[in-house]
């Protein structure tokens, strides 16, 4: 079998980027080594306006992917039991929510979407065992098979590592990693639950986001269908499960009383999982007829719920010039340069936001007076609040989002409300 393009990982970045390319007419293969519904993906993620915008543009409506109860108004941030701040969703496009995703559900809305595509090859439960390449060395094909049945060979003019985290293709191809922070690592384990508590305020549903300020937090995400994502996200270093992670795992949830509280009636429905150690990097993003996308490519922590939008914008950026190397009006290392500088420059910023915000947040472990003063009032200021929710769905971009303004008049409004003993109607105690 013959292709111009041959697609590694068919799940939000390789789907997305098929699709994108799929309307000029290359003839794409596209392989999964799992069966979409059957696959296990580690991720609980929440999905913004950002990425709802994304899926339009490739022809998915967001009632294919989402599910009943999965719309939240936003989030409620609780710093240990000191107080909360909600965090609501700006209006983009005539939405103003949040969703919380079922991966399967929405790597299926992806495949399926394909199928409108006659000039797409999608082989699914296809396990792809190496990289073939010619005696310059030079990518020229895929080596794989089905389950139980011969090995084939599959050729195309240049692979994308649309693969993830382990990514085949930058192992084989041997992509280093280009840029790397590993100080502020952090575990994070999941499950999901049914009948769970609801978390309501204003006669609205919130994702529940508890933070210790100890190292640890908890994010509670309605997924739709009465689950519900549990999340506990600790440092690195503080993870230790010598018992067992499961273990580990109940009872972190058990000693912090706002989060446990909503699950008393709640059961664990699925198994636990997680990452031990989840990397902040970038990789090589190109060589000689190969080019990574999605996570293959840039890994950042889950703190900022960016994972899916980003894969999402780099099949963008890269089905652009893609088409530019299909076209002939770019060389492939031209294309790939140009797709290496945006795509870096699209995500860096947030990358160093989220890096910051886990020093912050998880790393630093702030007094009762800091917590009480100075990060309330920033953090119950409505105009910093605003700002915060437009970096969440990127219509500000990250880099220099909290103008020193913002942060000036929420610190002398906070001052100000202190002394007069009025802060307390905005900042919503924990009961």
């Amino acid at each position: 079998m013959e292709f111009d393009l041959i697609i590694i990982g068919g799940k939000p970045a390789g789907a997305s980027l098929a699709a994108r390319l799929a309307s000029t007419g290359l003839k794409i293969a596209i392989v999964e080594k799992d069966r979409v519904m059957e696959t296990k993906v580690v991720s609980c993620p929440l999905f913004f306006s950002s990425g709802i915008k994304l899926m339009e543009e490739i022809g998915v409506q967001e009632n294919i992917y989402t599910l009943p109860g999965s719309q939240m108004a936003g989030a409620s941030l609780e710093m240990s039991t000191y107080f909360r701040t909600f965090v609501k969703m700006p209006t983009e496009s005539g939405k103003n929510y949040v969703y919380g995703l079922n991966r399967k559900v929405f790597d299926k809305a992806l495949w399926d979407n394909l199928s409108r595509f006659s000039n797409v090859e999608r082989l699914e439960g296809f396990a792809v065992r190496d990289i073939l390449k010619d005696e310059k060395g030079e990518m020229i094909g895929v080596l794989g098979r089905f389950r139980g049945e011969e090995e084939q060979k599959i050729y195309g003019r240049a692979v994308v590592g649309a693969d993830g985290r382990n990514s085949l293709v930058a192992r084989k191809m041997e992509a280093k990693v280009t840029e790397e922070v590993s100080a502020f690592n952090t575990t994070v384990y999941y499950a999901y639950w049914e009948n769970v508590l609801p978390y309501e305020y204003e006669g609205k549903n919130w994702i529940q986001i508890h933070t210790g300020c100890d190292g640890f937090s908890f994010i509670l995400i309605p997924a739709g269908n009465n689950l519900t994502g549990v999340l506990v996200q600790c440092r690195h270093d503080f993870f230790e499960a010598k018992e067992g992670v499961e273990k580990w795992y109940l009872e972190k949830l058990k000693s912090y009383p706002q989060v446990y509280r909503r699950l008393i009636s709640a059961k664990q429905v699925s198994a636990l999982s997680g990452i031990k150690n989840v990397p902040n990097l970038y990789r090589q993003a190109y060589g000689a007829g190969w080019v990574l996308v999605g996570d293959a490519y840039h890994q950042k922590d889950s703190y900022d719920g960016q994972g899916i939008y980003d894969a999402l914008l780099g099949a963008k950026i890269l089905a652009k010039q893609l088409l530019a190397w299909h076209a002939g009006t770019l060389s492939w290392n031209q294309a790939m340069q140009g797709y290496d500088a945006e795509i870096y420059n699209q995500t860096h910023a947030m990358f160093q936001e989220t890096i910051s915000r886990l020093k912050r947040e998880l790393f630093s472990q702030p007094s009762p007076a800091v917590i009480k003063g100075p990060m309330r009032w920033l953090l119950t200021n409505e105009n910093y609040l605003k700002q915060f929710s437009k970096l969440l769905t990127r219509e500000i971009a990250p880099k220099n989002w909290a103008p020193k303004s913002v942060i000036i008049k929420a610190m002398l409004k906070g001052i100000v409300g202190s002394i007069s003993k009025s802060s307390k109607k905005d900042s919503y105690p924990i009961v």
